[in-house]
């Protein structure tokens, strides 16, 4: 991991931000982070369903007495947008996201 981004808290929401960040996914080029997505409900346990059109969905079970209560969905696209400053020499379909903490910001260092 970025050795800035080893001092950020909750330490398991940057490790998994991290990993993302190793996964080139520009848009046509969604295996990867697809397959990653679906393992990554897997091994939480989790109901992780490839669709016919490439979605992940992951279900969780409702909790014990929370039945009735209403649902959450989260929805995000699994492809990025492969734009980069000109003098940058980034390879959208190979190169991981390079990452530097910039106060308070998370940035793309590599692109």
């Amino acid at each position: 991991m970025n050795h800035d981004m080893v001092h950020l808290a909750p330490v398991e929401v940057w490790n998994n931000f991290h990993l993302l960040t190793q996964i080139p996914r520009a848009s046509g080029n969604e295996e990867k982070i697809r397959q990653f997505i679906s393992d990554f409900g897997k091994n939480l346990g989790l109901e992780s369903i490839v669709d016919e059109v490439g979605n992940v969905i992951i279900r969780k079970p409702v909790s014990p007495g929370m039945e009735h209560r209403q649902r959450v969905i989260v929805q995000s696209h699994l492809d990025m947008v492969p734009q980069k400053n000109l003098d940058k020499h980034h390879d959208f379909a190979a190169d991981p996201i390079e990452t530097t903490v910039d106060g308070d910001w998370v940035r793309a260092s590599s692109i």
